[in-house]
Formats: structure tokens, sequence, C-alpha cells
């Protein structure tokens, strides 16, 4: 497995667990009126700040544990072709951003039907923090399922189509 599968790996194990704290939290500690709109924005502008940090916690993390792996791999072996590894693994090339750029589009479509789903759902007569929440969702979707198709694409390949 490349080490661009492994970062994203991370990254949506951080997504997952702020989604996961989220979830728990609205539906076992505290659940505010669903009038309340200024209090469910505090909330997810929260929780919103706990998702970016542990993204880069893990972005730091996966960056010292690949090094140190490399590190201890190069004084088994004594050879230096590690420490090359190392320094252009990190590098983005073009296919890196192909994959990219067509996971976005994926994830981006993801999230386009769900700001459309909470639209209807808002013209149905939901609740404005249900559709908030179906946006939110979408959105959070959206990512897992661009974090997937990127993995999928490193590890397969893609065609220029």
């Amino acid at each position: 497995m490349s080490i661009s599968s492994k970062r994203i790996i991370f990254s949506l194990a951080a997504g997952i667990a702020t989604v996961f704290a989220y979830t728990l939290y609205v539906c076992i500690v505290s659940t505010p009126a669903t009038e309340d709109i200024a209090h469910w924005a505090i909330l997810m502008l929260i929780f919103i700040i706990i998702g970016v940090v542990l993204q880069v916690i893990a972005q730091i993390l996966i960056y010292v544990l690949f090094s140190i792996k490399e590190e201890v791999e190069e004084n088994v072996s004594g050879s230096k072709r590690h420490k090359l590894f190392l320094q252009t693994s990190f590098i983005e090339d073009e296919r890196d951003r192909l994959i990219s750029l067509k996971a976005i589009r994926i994830g981006y479509a993801c999230a386009g039907t769900g700001l459309f789903v909470a639209l209807v759902a808002l013209a149905c007569g939901a609740p404005f923090v249900a559709a908030l929440h179906i946006i939110v969702g979408a959105g959070a979707l959206g990512s897992l399922i661009e974090g997937c198709a990127s993995i999928y694409f490193h590890e397969r390949g893609i065609s220029n189509g």
C-alpha cells in the first residue's frame, strides 16, 4: 500500500472519529431544541474545529511514523535507498493530481446531491435542523466517498479518459 493511501486512511479515520463524536454528543449527551439554530451552529463549529485539529494530528502522525519506519529499515539493511525514497515519496506528481481531481469530483457530486435533498426536505416542510443535518451529513459522506475513491485510484490505477 502506498504512502498516499495510508495518508488518506489516517485522514478518513480522523473524519469518521469526528462524525462519530458529534453523533454521540448530539444523541446521548446534549440535544438542543430544534428551534435553537444558534446553539446548533455553535455546536457544529466546535466539532469542525475538533475535526481540523484531528486532521492535522493525523497527518503529523503518519509522517512521523513513516519516517521512523524508513529510518529503522535503513538501519537494518544499511542501505541509503530508504533515505531517497523518503525524500521523494511525499512529492505530488501529475498522477496524484489527476487522482485528486477525480476523487474531488465524486465527493462534490455527493455533497451537491445532499444539498438538493435538503432543499427538497425544506420544501416538503421538514424542520430547518433536519435540512442542516442532511447538508452536513452529505458533506461528511462525500468526504468519505472521496477518500475511498482516492485509495481505489491509487491502488488500482487510473486512466486518462
